[in-house]
């Protein structure tokens, strides 16, 4: 990017929550020999008008100081784009910090010398983000930003939901993946990891109580060193447990008793 002027600075990656956009991004790059900086845009922010932007600028330092020092070539990835000042509500108007924040990383994108960085080199910007729709219109315009939309396919995503799962369910196969991806359509990978995490903690809160002896950092830690195993029919369940949870919740928003 730093040799085409002219190339959009930003890409959007968007696509729906708990697919897997920030981790697969930051693992590409990685692969591909990047070094990225990671910041999740919510922590973007502070009491004081202009704050997200002393944010972002001392990030883009940063990126770019590493980048004298080491040679090496960095990517700033800020997730959760649609979650931090930037973003706003469909019936909202933009705020103080939003309008400064967006003004800034168009300057970034039209000419990066007149932004107080440090650097004149453009360094690539990713955001993630699940809507796209609640950003000003004027940072999506072509020029500045390339938008790439994230829609795994059924094959993609039982892979990812494979890798999050193999390493702690025994004996698991790339078949039994896809069957479970087959029963719960649109399962999403991050559905897939909160219900294994879900899992192994029922997994230490029994290995405590069969050692009440033990504080339950040190259970957790011999549980994890004795490999951590779960099965695919409790992961099963817990998926259940938490659709089940999600119709209660409904059923009372909606005025039911």
């Amino acid at each position: 990017m730093s040799c085409l002027p002219d190339y959009p600075l930003i890409l959007a990656v968007v696509g729906p929550p708990g697919d897997g956009k920030s981790f697969q991004t930051a693992a590409a790059l990685n692969t591909a020999g990047f070094v990225a900086f990671r910041f999740s845009s919510s922590e973007l922010g502070g009491r004081s008008e202009g704050r997200p932007v002393e944010q972002l600028r001392s990030l883009y330092k940063r990126a770019a100081q590493h980048a004298e020092v080491d040679n090496s070539y960095p990517v700033l990835v800020l997730e959760d784009f649609d979650l931090g000042p930037a973003g706003r509500d469909r019936n909202a108007r933009y705020t103080v910090n939003s309008q400064l924040l967006t003004g800034f990383l168009m300057n970034l994108a039209d000419d990066v010398r007149m932004c107080d960085v440090g650097t004149s080199q453009r360094f690539p910007i990713v955001l993630t983000t699940n809507d796209l729709s609640t950003l000003h219109g004027p940072l999506t315009r072509p020029g500045r930003m390339r938008v790439f939309t994230w829609e795994p396919t059924v094959a993609e995503r039982a892979e990812m939901i494979y890798s999050a799962l193999h390493g702690r369910v025994p004996g698991l196969t790339a078949e039994q993946v896809e069957k479970l991806c087959a029963r719960y359509q649109g399962l999403s990978v991050a559905a897939i990891s909160s219900a294994l995490v879900e899992c192994l903690g029922d997994k230490v809160f029994d290995f405590v109580s069969q050692h009440p002896q033990m504080g339950i950092v040190e259970a957790q830690r011999r549980y994890a060193n004795g490999g951590g195993w779960v099965t695919l029919e409790e992961i099963e369940d817990a998926l259940q447990r938490r659709r089940l949870t999600r119709r209660r919740l409904t059923f009372f928003r909606a005025g039911g008793e």
